[in-house]
């Protein structure tokens, strides 16, 4: 029992993570595709793929859970990574430490709850890793907040929300997805029922999209719910609350799309945009977007 206890022992010591592999789990962890991770690693997806079949061969387990639309961590996956993303943190420190960064100053960085959080969390913790005399200010907001505070100097940059043509020359495409109509579980249209809108505020321009389809469509409606949240719109739905506006990515199990609205009420696509405020051209802030479009870049509709 002692020789394999040693064994084993020497068998573990002597096996070695692979960085690259590493990071391939946490970008398809963090975006739930291969695709997704294949574009931000700039590999293809075979190869990241590849990555993560030899990892879950190394260690005997299965690392991520392939059954779902998203790809998600399995519990050993989860356990891997906790210790991955310190061994990732480590190494990119001790690389910025010798290759150091003459990047600095703040950066105040605006964005949307829509876009995929843990993604850009995960990049700009990166980010500041490698440039450790980079500030950077994560703000989340509604876009048009987000767009007024860029305009008036409050934010440097702004990950955005907007309709496709009315979009501008500014703006950076990451990405473009449908928005549809979301009612609880069995709610049904009646011709000449009013309807109960549920709204991510006053500021929120999907709230002004469907009042203007329903003034269209001649039906009768009023805002009973003001959520700044999409786990709170998808609460306040799915209860019966009312019906509201999602982005594809936001919808979940919880709320319907209601098909007869798509075909009657169609709305329009809506895209993730970069832009830049006054300092633009500053050399710290050309870096970080050139960063966020190669990691959070998508080129087609989701």
């Amino acid at each position: 029992m002692v020789i394999k206890s040693n064994f084993c022992h020497e068998v573990a010591m002597n096996q070695r993570l692979s960085i690259d592999a590493l990071r391939a789990l946490q970008s398809v962890i963090d975006t739930g595709s291969m695709t997704r991770a294949a574009h931000q690693l700039s590999l293809s997806q075979s190869a990241v793929s590849w990555k993560i079949k030899r990892l879950e061969e190394q260690l005997g387990r299965t690392l991520v859970d392939r059954q779902g639309v998203s790809l998600t961590a399995t519990v050993d996956g989860e356990a891997l990574l906790l210790h991955g993303r310190q061994i990732l943190q480590a190494h990119d420190r001790a690389l910025a430490h010798f290759s150091p960064s003459l990047l600095q100053g703040r950066v105040r960085f605006g964005a949307t709850e829509q876009m995929s959080l843990p993604q850009l969390a995960a990049l700009l913790a990166t980010f500041t890793h490698q440039h450790p005399q980079v500030d950077v200010q994560l703000v989340i907001d509604q876009s048009q907040v987000l767009r007024n505070a860029l305009a008036q100097g409050e934010l440097d940059l702004v990950l955005h929300q907007q309709f496709c043509d009315q979009l501008s020359a500014e703006d950076v495409v990451l990405a473009t997805e449908q928005i549809h109509w979301c009612v609880p579980p069995g709610w049904r249209f009646q011709p000449g029922d009013g309807v109960k809108l549920v709204s991510y505020g006053p500021d929120c321009f999907y709230r002004r999209l469907a009042e203007e389809r329903l003034s269209a469509a001649g039906i009768a409606h009023k805002v009973t719910v003001e959520c700044p949240s999409v786990s709170g719109m998808l609460a306040a739905i799915s209860a019966g609350m009312g019906i509201g506006l999602l982005n594809q990515q936001s919808v979940d199990r919880r709320v319907q799309i209601e098909t007869a609205f798509e075909r009657k009420l169609p709305l329009p696509t809506v895209a993730h945009a970069l832009r830049l405020g006054a300092r633009r051209q500053h050399p710290l802030l050309q870096r970080l977007q050139q960063q966020v479009v190669q990691a959070l870049g998508q080129p087609a509709v989701l």
